[in-house]
């Protein structure tokens, strides 16, 4: 039982008169009676506040949540007593996510039901647990308060982001196109596979008009064609000590492990053959080429469980292990960090050999408090050093991309919040001009 605000107030006020009971000797039994009537009415009001009983809680939460997103949560209440209700409710989501509505007060008629829902936002991948709901319920004279456990622990685990991926899956069903803002870019391009025929619309080349088509319907028509399916996709994911370092919420592993999820599931969406190899200073996971859902699945589980580490990446032993795996030309995806020419040396020398058998793409993740302060307008002498700092960061940075550029790698250098769609745009866009 817990004392409300207004009972204290009452019972303070019952004091005065015991107070004047010296110099108005009535005074002493008014206020006697008064700290009695008080009493019972706290007591009635404790044994008629509705019992735990009366209320039913459930939570609804999926057990796979994504991280880096906003995962939802719904809590459903059910008043099963003939008398109304107010009270105030705070779910245990596990401490290590951002949660954001977890604790409600809300009144409740009799009989009525309410669903209410809150959001939490995971930060690193793992299992993890809720824990039970508490509520206090107020009596009907609002002078206790009855609080009340409700057991819900429940355990879920926390996978690369899902919600991503159920938005891409209707957007390709619905356009087949990627969204990043207002650019879109469709999976039909400048291909070499013949889709279908339709009618010439005044964009058209003149090339892609079917003289004979066009005779035989009576009205111009186009051909259309589609980027070529069943091509080699391979992930390379660097799970060294440079990418154990945190960006705004998450470490930048996480964020790869995201983009290099959702290119997965767009290449087996465009019929590639999709596979996978994580490595540190040792070899993780692989998984050669395959086709379809499955695969893509299969790739997600084998992401959910890359360690962070805090070794030095082994570039070498990696790309000698895939090129005794897998030797079909393909495009491969190296998702890691990039500092300077020196400090990226084994990245860069590596990446170069790679690059004569394979179509290489570099994917590193820019920090975003960096950006920011080279981009600032420095107000004081301390903030003009910190834009000295990141303007030279960024120049070196610059170098090691270009090198690998003048070797032929394509390199994605983006922010992490907009990664996932740099990657998959830039892999639309290597499609699209038959580069692998």
């Amino acid at each position: 039982m817990i004392i409300s605000k207004r009972f204290l107030v009452l019972l303070a006020l019952g004091v005065v008169p015991l107070a004047l009971s010296g110099v108005l000797p009535a005074a002493l039994a008014l206020g006697l009676v008064y700290l009695a009537a008080l009493v019972a009415a706290g007591l009635t009001d404790f044994f008629t506040t509705p019992a735990a009983s009366s209320i039913e809680i459930e939570r609804r939460v999926d057990d796979k949540l994504s991280l880096g997103a906003q995962n939802k949560v719904e809590l459903c209440l059910r008043n099963r007593g003939r008398t109304g209700v107010s009270l105030s409710l705070r779910d245990e989501p596990p401490h290590q996510f951002t949660s954001v509505g977890n604790t409600r007060s809300l009144s409740l008629k009799p009989r009525e039901t309410c669903e209410i829902d809150y959001h939490l936002t995971p930060h690193a991948r793992g299992d993890y647990r809720f824990g039970d709901i508490f509520v206090r319920v107020d009596g009907p004279f609002g002078l206790v308060t009855r609080q009340y456990r409700y057991p819900a622990a429940s355990d879920v685990k926390v996978y690369p982001n899902l919600i991503d991926l159920r938005k891409m899956e209707l957007m390709i069903r619905r356009g087949r196109t990627i969204e990043t803002g207002a650019r879109k870019m469709k999976l039909f391009g400048r291909g070499t596979e013949f889709e279908s025929l339709r009618d010439y619309v005044p964009d058209d080349e003149f090339r892609q008009v079917d003289w004979k088509a066009s005779a035989r319907r009576g009205r111009l028509t186009s051909r259309q064609y589609q980027v070529e399916r069943s091509q080699n996709v391979i992930i390379l994911l660097d799970a060294g000590r440079t990418m154990s370092v945190r960006v705004e919420d998450m470490t930048k592993l996480d964020y790869a492990i995201n983009a290099a999820l959702m290119l997965a599931y767009v290449a087996a969406s465009g019929d590639d053959k999709v596979g996978m190899l994580s490595f540190s200073d040792k070899i993780g996971a692989f998984l050669p080429p395959g086709k379809g859902r499955a695969q893509a699945l299969a790739i997600m589980s084998s992401l959910y469980n890359v360690p962070l580490t805090t070794e030095e990446s082994d570039y070498a032993g990696a790309f000698l292990y895939l090129a005794r795996r897998w030797r079909k030309r393909s495009l491969v995806v190296v998702f890691t960090d990039l500092l300077d020419p020196e400090s990226s040396r084994q990245v860069i020398m590596n990446l170069n050999s790679l690059a004569s058998t394979h179509l290489c793409m570099c994917v590193a993740i820019s920090d975003s408090s960096v950006l920011s302060s080279a981009r600032a307008v420095p107000g004081e002498m301390l903030e003009l050093y910190e834009k000295a700092a990141a303007v030279e960061v960024l120049r070196d940075r610059a170098l090691a991309i270009a090198e690998l550029e003048q070797a032929g790698v394509v390199v994605v250098d983006s922010e992490p919040g907009t990664l996932s769609p740099a990657v998959v745009n830039r892999y639309l866009e290597v499609k699209t001009h038959v580069r692998l």
